[in-house]
Formats: C-alpha cells, structure tokens, sequence
C-alpha cells in the first residue's frame, strides 16, 4: 500500500487541475454567441478537466525541482482553454519521442487539408 502514499498526496493538485481545466473549458464554450447543447458542452469540459489533469501529472513528474503550485494551475487553464485536442498533440510527441508509428495499420488512412473540413459538392466549397 506504501505504492499508493505518492499518489494521494497529489489528490488534491489532481482535482484542483481537473476543476480548473473543466471550468475555463465550460467558460468558453458558454462564451460562444451560439452555445451548445448542454451534453456536448458537459462532454468538452469533462475531456478538458482530464486533458489538464494529465498535463499537470506530467508537468509534476518531469520537471525537478518540483513547478510552484500556481505555474500548474495556469498550465492547466491553458489547457483546459485549449480542450481535450492537446492530449492528441501530446500523444504523437510521446510517440515519436519512443520510435512508435504514428498509425496502427488498421487505421484509416489520414485526410489531407485541415481537420475539420469537408467537401460539400463537386465546385469545392468546403464547411468549416
């Protein structure tokens, strides 16, 4: 049980990062002229808190001497404003840095163009 002392020390930091990820998360998207629906906006808060948890456990466990309490905390509003598409980011760095392929070769084939745009009709107008 010695394995798990480290961990709840950190409980708290952990939440406080999630609160803060989810909650500058659930500010932007209710900051949009038009918000969402509640479940999508519930959806990006929650997948922002857990984005910004785990930047703050990295941040926590690769920077010696330990970060001060408020550079975690605004590394996780940052990201928590950034939403849950760092963790993506975050996942390909890892990848390169340990030599593993980007793709699974059951992976469909990557899309040119940017992420979110798709063609609508023949004359190339593209939705946004």
């Amino acid at each position: 049980m010695s394995d798990l002392a480290p961990l709840l020390d950190l409980l708290p930091l952990l939440g406080t990062a999630f609160g803060a990820g989810s909650v500058t998360q659930l500010a932007r998207q209710l900051a949009r002229p038009a918000p969402p629906r509640a479940r999508r906006v519930l959806a990006h808060a929650a997948a922002a808190g857990i984005a910004a948890l785990t930047v703050v456990a990295l941040l926590t466990v690769l920077w010696r001497p330990a970060p001060a309490p408020a550079l975690l905390l605004a590394a996780a509003c940052v990201t928590g404003w950034s939403g849950p598409g760092i963790l993506t980011r975050l996942g390909g760095v890892i990848e390169r840095r340990l030599g593993l392929a980007a793709l699974d070769p059951g992976d469909p084939p990557r899309r040119k163009g940017r992420h979110g745009t798709y063609h609508l009709e023949s004359n190339n107008h593209t939705e946004a």
